[in-house]
């Protein structure tokens, strides 16, 4: 009888214990999607804005949902605003620096991570120790160089420093490299490799899922830079995406569903890409946070 009690108490509380961790779950799945419909609805919004017409936009209270929906907006978006040439010039940057991020920081992340020379971890703490300057610090010597050699209103001051580091980049870079096992770079010593034709032919196929991750901050970070082509460029026909979206604000008025058009067809190839490479971007920061 006894060893019965002591029986159905234990299995008491085991069913307490899951109830609880049921109770727990579910509780952090409404938490999660109440934050993710929160986090989505200022797209929601825009999609909602860019159906609608200028007088939803001065509705008060306003409408989440337009009266008529319709969807002649985005053909106005394209005839007002020059989309296909705005996108040449974003892709040509956004292409070059993805180019630039990929060799200029996969080189070094691999010489901190692989190679063994005096003064590594000195270099590696000094460059960790970058990542504390806001980019707003060096906007004006930036811009005092580029003025000096004559480089405004061209795209090199946009493309040029992609390909001089970026060291968050090195970092993430530099700590997927240490999982890799050190015994592969061994037996391609043995057959004859050197450091770059173990970097080009062992490392950089392992780290595809961090090459990847890289380009999609890369891609994410030009493709929606707005204050770098503010800067540099002034010619109309060299605008781009973000910075061409300028041209729906008038002086009195601002046609706001069109401009709201222009940005959910300038957002969907951002969503598309994360979309795919979604798998990549998880597998690399897990693998890049196992080993310091």
């Amino acid at each position: 009888m006894a060893n019965t009690a002591i029986l159905r108490a234990a299995s008491s509380r085991v069913s307490s214990k899951r109830r609880w961790r049921a109770v727990g779950r579910v509780a952090a799945h409404v938490f999660l999607s109440a934050g993710g419909l929160l986090m989505l609805f200022p797209l929601i919004w825009m999609v909602s804005l860019s159906m609608g017409t200028m007088k939803d936009i001065y509705r008060i209270p306003p409408r989440w949902i337009p009266s008529k929906l319709t969807l002649r907006n985005y053909p106005e978006a394209l005839l007002v605003y020059p989309f296909l040439l705005y996108l040449r010039n974003t892709m040509v940057i956004t292409v070059f620096n993805i180019i630039g991020t990929l060799i200029s920081c996969t080189m070094p992340a691999y010489a901190l991570a692989r190679m063994r020379w005096k003064g590594r971890d000195l270099i590696f703490i000094i460059m960790l120790g970058t990542m504390m300057l806001p980019p707003q610090v060096t906007r004006i010597p930036m811009y005092v160089i580029w003025n000096r050699l004559h480089t405004l209103d061209t795209y090199i001051p946009l493309i040029v420093p992609s390909f001089f580091g970026w060291p968050y980049a090195i970092f993430l870079a530099r700590q997927y490299f240490t999982t890799i096992p050190f015994e592969l770079e061994d037996a391609a010593r043995v057959d004859g490799c050197g450091f770059f034709s173990t970097y080009a032919r062992i490392i950089v196929p392992l780290a595809i899922p961090m090459m990847v991750t890289l380009a999609l901050f890369s891609f994410v970070g030009d493709w929606n830079d707005f204050f770098g082509p503010l800067i540099y460029l002034s010619t109309p026909s060299k605008y781009t995406l973000q910075l061409g979206l300028l041209s729906f604000r008038g002086q009195y008025v601002t046609n706001v569903p069109a401009m709201m058009a222009a940005s959910v067809l300038i957002l969907l190839p951002v969503i598309v890409i994360f979309l795919f490479g979604q798998t990549y971007f998880i597998r690399s920061i897990v693998l890049s946070g196992l080993k310091g």
